[in-house]
């Protein structure tokens, strides 16, 4: 007998299910269906995704604070000297990657709401702990334990909305959730200029102030997480849809890939270990982690280095995430449109890439400024963009998990080269960290092209073997999965 393993939904999940089994007669198609289907994702887009950026935007936020409280005098507060603050900056992500595929089993075993809020409120104490480091040494456990527990969020949620939205409608969706990380760098810098500029207290300094301003409303979302994050689309009540709603959301969530059953066995994890797209999509998101782990944690640092006064370079890192914002809804919309993932990543990393340019070339301040906009706008676009493309061309439930927690494993790994590029010794044309970001955003081009080029020479081989893609039932899709075929089927065709 085969032996498998849990890794499917969980069972936590399934007993919720059984409890809401009750099955609602809707229309298969028609005008009445089209209704159904238009109020649901209306109700999806204006609850679920905005409550989902919003648990990111606090992960973001948490995660990059420490490059304004570098300005508002941490390093003085902790006694850091040489490259301790550097070596703080890695640990975070030591603590990141090695949670990437143990959150994705236990994403399996619990559901979504718990591992989410549990997380969310165990990192909400790390980062405010960080206000109590006195010390190299509790700073440095601080974001270590910080980032084990981020790992929590982020990787899990397009798995989460993959179980909601169909394969042509997650980008841009996914860029809604990634898309607060963004405004959590404007924000950042706003409250960071509002701490320096406003507010003053006896025993705490302004860097011990925003740790706390920043990470108490981390905890108390935490909590609420664990009980109003829905976990599928058969507990949708907690959002307030109707039975007919419900039950188009759980016939789309099966139409969608998303029909393995609970039990599945470990063919789905060495699938996802073997399969050559994933070899590909780690080596574009190493060349974006290495750039956007630098960017989030020294903006403020390369600002202040222009010549601007410290409150001033605090507010003066709003703009570029302000551009970056726009341009990650631009481009993820415009790729769920158009069913084009490569070429969006190639255009977003060409943007980063004139940006390094400008930063390199020029010491003139309003080019660097320029520069680091462009930086900005071409970096974030890519993270929903990598994590909907995998996740659009990987079925079952395992493969998919596995193959987005290796995307982070590998990706963050590397983010602790983009930690260790911006020496003070190389202040203030950075020109080591900028060129290796430039070389990196190059193999991003590089890989996303050449794997866009693979797929579609692939898609137009099934075309010409089997015909045109036959759209599978539920029970077709499992049996693909049973078998072994996953994204091998000859109806299934990857988004390029």
């Amino acid at each position: 007998m085969e032996e498998k393993t849990t890794i499917g939904p969980s069972d936590s999940l399934a007993s919720e299910a059984g409890k809401n089994s009750e099955v609602v007669v809707v229309p298969a198609s028609g005008p009445e269906r089209e209704a159904i289907v238009k109020r649901l994702k209306l109700k999806l887009d204006l609850r679920l995704v905005p409550y989902l950026a919003l648990l990111y935007l606090f992960n973001a936020l948490d995660r990059g604070n420490i490059g304004n409280a570098r300005l508002a005098g941490l390093e003085a507060g902790t006694k850091l000297s040489g490259n301790d603050f550097y070596n703080a900056l890695s640990f975070f992500y030591f603590g990141y990657t090695i949670s990437q595929i143990p959150n994705m089993f236990i994403l399996k075993r619990v559901t979504p709401s718990v591992l989410v809020g549990v997380t969310m409120i165990l990192w909400g104490i790390c980062s405010t702990s960080m206000a109590a480091a006195k010390s190299y040494s509790g700073l440095v456990a601080a974001r270590f334990f910080m980032g084990v527990f981020e790992a929590g969020v982020g990787p899990a949620a397009p798995i989460i909305l993959s179980f909601f939205y169909l394969r042509h409608e997650l980008a841009w969706r996914a860029a809604l959730f990634y898309g607060s990380s963004t405004f959590a760098g404007a924000f950042g810098g706003l409250i960071a200029y509002g701490v320096a500029t406003n507010l003053a207290h006896e025993k705490l300094a302004a860097w011990q102030l925003l740790f706390i301003i920043e990470g108490i409303p981390t905890i108390a979302l935490g909590f609420i997480t664990i009980f109003v994050l829905p976990n599928s689309p058969e507990s949708l009540e907690r959002w307030f849809v109707t039975p007919e709603e419900k039950q188009v959301a759980i016939e789309r969530s099966r139409s969608g890939h998303n029909a393995d059953s609970s039990l599945i066995d470990k063919r789905q994890l060495w699938a996802a270990l073997k399969d050559y797209k994933n070899i590909f999509t780690c080596l574009i998101y190493i060349g974006l982690n290495i750039p956007l782990a630098s960017f989030t944690s020294f903006l403020p640092t390369i600002v202040k280095l222009m010549g601007y006064t410290e409150a001033t370079a605090q507010l003066m890192t709003v703009p570029p995430y302000a551009c970056a914002i726009v341009c990650v809804f631009a481009m993820c919309w415009n790729s769920d449109r158009t069913q084009r993932r490569g070429y969006h990543v190639a255009a977003s990393a060409t943007l980063a890439c004139l940006g390094y340019i400008l930063l390199i070339s020029s010491s003139n301040i309003k080019a660097n400024y320029t520069g680091a906009c462009f930086v900005a706008m071409g970096l974030y676009p890519i993270v929903p963009l990598m994590l909907s493309w995998v996740a659009n061309n990987n079925v079952g439930h395992t493969k998919r998990a596995i193959s987005i927690a290796m995307l982070n494993t590998f990706g963050q790994c590397f983010a602790t080269v983009g930690t260790q590029i911006y020496k003070n010794k190389t202040a203030p044309r950075f020109f080591m960290g900028y060129g290796v970001c430039l070389a990196f955003t190059v193999v991003m081009i590089v890989f996303s092209l050449a794997l866009s080029f693979v797929l579609n020479r692939e898609n137009n081989r099934r075309d010409a073997e089997h015909g045109a893609p036959k759209v599978l039932s539920p029970e077709e899709q499992q049996a693909a999965i049973d078998g072994g075929i996953y994204d091998d089927h000859p109806s299934f065709r990857y988004f390029i």
